[in-house]
């Protein structure tokens, strides 16, 4: 007596697993080229964003498969699974990044002075013909005062050069690439120019762990009335979104270099 074959696994689930192989290896790809620049990122981005697409279709795939497997007894549940589980792997993450990128503004030029930000001089001649500019856009700073008003200079009682080093102190902890570091104020009183308001600035580097995105950052020291006034930018080259991550630069830096300053031990080295 012969035993019949058992019929091979429905085609969905076999293309749910195949296509969330694919996408899988995709991203990971995608997430290389990104994060060691080496494809131009807009192109890299189009390709995670078509490889998670391929991760939705896999999805798709399975909940139809599941479907047929409950409802006609059809076998590849085994391979649906595999290409749901795979598919919710990368699609989860792409999902919170989606609403993040929905609920903070699409601001990717943060500066604490709307009104006269300070330079990204190294920044205009690194960035590339396809990157952002890195003139202030004149437009935003209405809206970023709106959505960020936490977003403030701030003015501490310490003198100009003790701030200066905890600025650097506090690039270097976060691994920031200092590319400036423009003593503007010991200029202008070498060559006795009066009417420029002492300052300095500091230009850095910031570039993302996951995704080797890169945002540009100056910090502008300057002497006001007795006291300390620091501003800072914060701007992505690439993008019009930036997922609240210049922001969280000035914010987070302010907060931690104005609690250094508060601590003499601190400010004094």
């Amino acid at each position: 007596m012969f035993r019949r074959p058992a019929p091979p696994p429905t085609g969905w689930a076999t293309s749910s697993r195949f296509a969330a192989v694919f996408a899988f290896e995709a991203v990971l790809i995608c997430l290389v080229l990104l994060r060691f620049h080496l494809a131009p990122m807009s192109a890299a981005f189009a390709a995670l964003v078509g490889s998670l697409l391929v991760a939705l279709m896999a999805l798709l795939f399975a909940l139809v498969a599941f479907v047929l497997v409950w409802h006609k007894g059809e076998r590849g549940f085994g391979r649906a699974l595999t290409g749901f589980v795979l598919a919710l792997v990368l699609l989860a993450p792409a999902g919170f990044a989606s609403w993040l990128a929905l609920s903070v503004p699409a601001i990717v030029d943060v500066s604490t002075d709307t009104a006269d930000p300070p330079l990204l001089s190294r920044a205009a001649k690194d960035r590339p013909a396809d990157a952002n500019p890195a003139t202030y856009p004149a437009g935003s700073a209405d809206h970023q005062r709106e959505a960020l008003p936490q977003i403030q200079s701030l003015l501490i009682d310490i003198p100009p050069d003790d701030i200066r080093k905890l600025v650097l102190r506090l690039m270097q902890e976060r691994r920031w690439r200092v590319v400036a570091d423009l003593r503007l104020a010991e200029t202008a009183a070498r060559v006795r120019l009066p009417d420029i308001a002492p300052s300095d600035r500091i230009e850095a580097v910031a570039t993302s762990t996951l995704f080797g995105t890169t945002d540009d950052i100056a910090v502008r020291i300057r002497a006001d009335d007795g006291k300390t006034r620091i501003d800072m930018r914060s701007a992505s080259r690439y993008g019009s979104y930036d997922f609240g991550a210049n922001a969280a630069h000035v914010q987070n830096f302010l907060t931690d270099l104005r609690d250094r300053a508060l601590l003499p031990d601190q400010a004094s080295q």
